[in-house]
């Protein structure tokens, strides 16, 4: 599966071939790929959701599979890389910031933001710079450039998910200046 590609579908909301993308995904195939990528298909899941989802009546259909795939990424990725601070950060992020994409899991709304919080807290307690940025609003310039260096290794510049990320930590300092 071309991840590049499926970036490609996002940034130009061709929403059908995000679709047809979508329901070639399966749990076999998470199991199999890497650390980074199991996180890319999670946040273009995730994103599509929080940022498209209702806005697009061409993905109505196929948001259920979105989430399904999101839930199965996130199951697989803590069942492997649980004491990972990159897995703290990136998850905790993302259920903190739409715990209802989780609500299969935890529940409970509240219940899920609190599992992402604690796994954000967990991360800054590792010192990681991601999570420190991310939930204390750190803005110290070496901090940011470590976080946005770890972005880079984590994501190719290329990727909306690098986007996305590089553009809170710039929201994050701009609200900070003023």
């Amino acid at each position: 599966m071309d991840l590049d590609k499926l970036d490609r579908i996002i940034k130009n909301e061709k929403w059908e071939k995000f679709a047809e993308f979508l329901y070639a995904i399966n749990e076999d195939y998470l199991k199999i790929v890497g650390k980074y990528d199991l996180f890319r298909i999670s946040f273009y899941t995730w994103y599509v959701m929080a940022e498209w989802g209702i806005l697009s009546p061409k993905l109505e259909k196929c948001l259920d599979q979105a989430e399904n795939i999101l839930i199965d990424a996130f199951k697989i990725a803590t069942e492997k890389y649980s004491n990972d601070e990159d897995y703290l950060w990136f998850y905790g992020y993302l259920i903190n910031v739409f715990p209802e994409h989780f609500l299969s899991i935890y529940s409970d709304y509240l219940k899920a933001e609190n599992v992402g919080k604690q796994m954000l807290n967990m991360a800054s307690q590792m010192q990681y710079t991601l999570a420190i940025i991310f939930n204390e609003k750190f803005l110290e310039k070496d901090v940011l450039e470590s976080g946005k260096k770890d972005l880079e290794n984590m994501f190719d510049k290329s990727t909306e998910a690098y986007d996305y990320f590089i553009t809170m930590i710039e929201l994050i300092e701009s609200e900070n200046k003023k």
